[in-house]
């Protein structure tokens, strides 16, 4: 896009704050608060839908006004699972998982608008199906700017009461601060226990049942509630384990099972939790044997009454020695794991009561509730949050004189709830984060005056642990499993846990996804359009779809997709873009300014280079007057510049190069690009040769290649080759011109050689007839004329005066000659007389 403004902040900076987000103001939290407010959906609602029905569409309780466009709502659905229901007499797979169906199912919508008292117009269709009678619950979320909770205050939610409640859920756009002694806590806020009954049967085996007097009533879980159990399964009681809720007590007297929410699905080992390894002799003799087992899930509740005094490590349960009902192991079976790996969440099982008749029995604890945050900004701080289930209650035992009192079995405790800290910030929060199963209750026998305590029943199983799932951060995180509760009866003081286990371990160490939507504004010059690109900070779901709206709330459709280029505009125009599944719409303004044009225009000295060449660069921009200038010369040895005429731009690699110009006279701008504005072609790769070694005096012949035409050194001028004959040592070097005017040298080098210093010797007077020695040195090897041929030295008798010329070759093969003469005396006349 040509002419657009520089000198702007929206073009600096990403936009962070939505349309809708931070609508309800900076919280500080003052003492205990609840800040959601709750309604059932009355009418199934699937996916692709854009308006649900409720109970009530006001949702105004902790609100200051009714619900409006641009609020935030979490629909999720907390029950309807389908358990098996086939062998309630025998079958210890009563009560698992057959389909979850849309139990768990959960999301976050914005509001649209609120046509009446009953229906909720939601921004983006619904991703997920959900079925009225499984209790979906339909949460006005606060939107807050930022979420203080100071030392000594705690925001939790109301407890859940069979169709509402259990759950804490904001959004926080700022930053979230957790100070010392602050909490979120929803502990004690989940799926209700069991509550006790005093009607029991001796002998009672059976693993649903309707009649308190096979056992106590079974915890609360996301298969549904005890009104459930009643009605659809006949399974209100006994020791089966209904999904996450926890087992009653069979009985006579047996404890509750603890509740459970996450774990490893395939380790819940028939809900037997985890025994206490302190007491390995006497899980030994059980039927079969548990000692070392390590189940998921909630803990087993304790055995059965038991009357006589005997050894717990010896004598298994179920022994009739044992008197009363035997001591059978027949407690609440622990709550089952739930599968969290398909991006469901759940709110912690109720623990199942004890088995009671004597009015005394524990109660089952109320499992954790849902903390769910959602932030765009920094978590920090050092509080906590949590989202422990409750611990099971103990048998009631109190002192009356004569009397023995506590005589029933404890509740199981319940399982942990489930923490949610999903944000595109920085988790610096260095608190804790619980979401820890409940202690099993307790059994504790109370003897008035005159009375003994001559007798045991079963104590509570722990509850299971839950889920806790963060974006970043590492803060401490624990879903451990409740411990066992025990009884203090002196017939099993070597066995206190009497058959009671511990819950199974949850799952702490969880990762959830988050995004947001950020987009840059931007200023143009009026008369103009606007390209305006969103992307996304984090990690998005797949299948997004990028909307442009006119409106922060309903509005127009402008445009689907990314980027979205506007109209042409005329005033400065705000658009809002959602990219669904995010429950808001994030603003971007296009700024307009009624602004003179200036148009970018360079020259340059050249643009068909050779390797290593260098330009010089003009400003050729019209309208201004132009303040600034960004150059981009990429290929270039100058990558850069701001000058506003660049000088000495170098390349050194051969290649086609773009050259960008971008010009601001300190409000507008404008910007060419010109692709593959430069051509560097490679030198030439031009070779002289051969470097040569020549006797003084001879002639070498030198030539290159690589090049199209030829320039030598040494006054030979232009050629490709050339004969020569220096007479010292010489280097001729060669300048080649391709064919794109692109040059390169290269040089070779003519040695010189001497000749050898031939001399040939002694010229020598004889007398005719006599003979000369003659010889020479100086080279190699030698040759005379005269027909004496090769050698150093011969001896002569030339009868006139002879001169020999040797040849000398030296080891270089350079010759030289010299030469001696003889001179022949002739002899003398010698003339004889007679004598007369």
């Amino acid at each position: 896009m040509r002419n657009v403004l520089l000198a702007t902040l929206f073009i600096l900076t990403y936009v962070s704050v939505s349309a809708q987000r931070g609508k309800d103001g900076a919280k500080i939290i003052v003492a205990t608060e609840v800040v959601n407010a709750y309604t059932s959906l009355t009418i199934d609602a699937n996916a692709g839908n854009t308006s649900i029905t409720v109970a009530n569409s006001s949702l105004n309780s902790n609100f200051s006004a009714n619900l409006a466009p641009g609020d935030l709502i979490m629909l999720i659905q907390v029950q309807g699972t389908t358990i098996d229901n086939t062998n309630p007499l025998f079958g210890i797979t009563w009560g698992q998982i057959l389909n979850y169906n849309n139990c768990g199912n959960y999301e976050f919508v914005q509001v649209e608008n609120v046509p009446n008292a009953t229906t909720i117009n939601i921004d983006c269709p619904l991703s997920l199906n959900y079925t009225a009678a499984g209790n979906v619950m339909v949460i006005r979320v606060p939107r807050y700017a930022s979420l203080t909770i100071p030392g000594g205050t705690t925001l939790t939610a109301d407890s859940w009461n069979g169709s509402t409640g259990g759950i804490l859920s904001v959004e926080v756009d700022g930053i979230t601060t957790i100070n010392a002694g602050g909490t979120i806590d929803v502990s004690d806020l989940g799926f209700r226990g069991g509550q006790i009954e005093s009607a029991s049967f001796f002998g009672a085996s059976r693993y649903a049942d309707n009649d308190p007097g096979e056992g106590a009533e079974k915890g609360e879980g996301i298969a549904g509630d005890q009104v459930f159990y009643s009605g659809s399964l006949a399974g209100r009681y006994t020791r089966g384990a209904p999904a996450n809720g926890g087992g009653g007590g069979n009985g006579h007297n047996a404890g509750g099972g603890g509740g459970s929410n996450a774990g490893i699905l395939v380790n819940w080992n028939n809900g037997v939790g985890v025994p206490d390894v302190t007491y390995n002799a006497a899980w030994s003799i059980e039927t079969p044997s548990i000692a070392g087992a390590n189940s998921s899930g909630g803990g087993r509740g304790g055995y059965t009454f038991l009357q006589n005094n005997l050894n717990p490590l010896v004598v298994p349960p179920g022994d009739p020695t044992w008197g009363g009902d035997q001591r059978r192991e027949v407690g609440g079976l622990g709550g089952r794991p739930l599968d969290y790996s398909g991006g469901k969440i759940f709110i912690g099982g109720g623990g199942g009561a004890g088995d009671g008749n004597d009015n005394e029995a524990g109660a089952g604890g109320t499992g954790g509730g849902i903390v769910y945050l959602s932030t765009y900004g920094d978590v920090n701080g050092t509080g906590q949050i949590l989202a422990n289930g409750e611990d099971g209650f103990g048998s009631i035992g109190f002192s009356q004189f004569g009397q023995l009192h506590g005589k029933d079995a404890a509740g199981g405790g319940g399982g942990g709830g489930t923490v949610i800290m999903k944000t595109t910030g920085t988790v610096s929060f260095s608190g804790n984060i619980n979401a820890n199963g409940g202690v099993g209750g307790d059994q504790v026998l109370v003897a008035g005056a005159f009375a003994t305590i001559d007798e045991a029943e079963g104590p509570g199983g722990g509850g299971g642990g839950g889920y806790i799932a963060i974006t970043s951060g590492a803060p401490t995180r624990t879903t451990n499993g409740g411990v066992n509760g025990t009884t203090n009866s002196p017939y099993v003081s070597n066995f206190p846990p009497n058959g009671a286990t511990s819950g199974g371990l949850g799952m702490p160490n969880e990762s959830i996804n988050a995004f947001d939507v950020s987009i840059p504004g931007d200023v143009i010059c009026a008369g103009n359009t606007s390209t305006l690109t969103a992307s996304i900070i984090g990690i998005a779901p797949a299948g997004i779809v990028y909307e442009w709206y006119d409106s922060p709330i309903g509005g127009t459709l402008l445009f689907t997709g990314n980027p979205f280029t506007t109209p042409i505009l005329a005033v400065s125009t705000t658009y809002y873009v959602r990219v669904c599944p995010a429950p808001y719409r994030v603003p971007v303004t296009v700024t307009v300014n009624p602004c003179a044009t200036i148009t970018a225009n360079f020259s340059s000295t050249d643009s068909t280079l050779c390797a290593g060449d260098c330009i010089d660069f003009t400003d050729l921009s019209s309208g201004g007057p132009a303040t600034g200038w960004t150059w981009s010369f990429p290929g270039s040895a100058t990558i850069s510049s701001t000058a506003q005429n660049p000088t000495n731009i170098c390349y050194n690699n051969a290649g086609t190069f773009d050259v960008q110009l971008i010009v601001t006279d300190g409000s507008i701008s404008d910007t060419l690009l010109i692709p593959n504005f430069i051509t560097v072609s490679a030198l030439p790769i031009v070779i002289a040769g051969p470097d040569t070694s020549i006797c003084l005096g001879d002639n070498a012949n030198i030539y290159a290649t690589g090049a199209t035409t030829y320039f030598w050194d040494n006054a030979l001028g232009t050629g490709q080759g050339f004969s020569v004959s220096p007479i010292v040592n010489t280097t001729y070097i060669v300048t080649g011109t391709d064919g794109n005017g692109c040059v390169n040298t290269d040089s070779t080098i003519i040695t010189i050689n001497p000749l050898p210093a031939v001399v040939a010797g002694p010229d020598t007077s004889i007398c005719l007839g006599d003979n000369a020695n003659i010889y020479a040195t100086g080279a190699t090897t030698y040759f005379w004329d005269n027909a004496l041929g090769a050698g150093q030295g011969f001896s002569v008798s030339p009868i006139v005066n002879t001169t020999y010329i040797v040849t000398g070759t030296d080891g270089n093969g350079c010759v030289n000659t010299d030469s001696t003469i003889i001179t022949i005396n002739p002899l003398p006349i010698v003339v004889a007389s007679i004598d007369t």
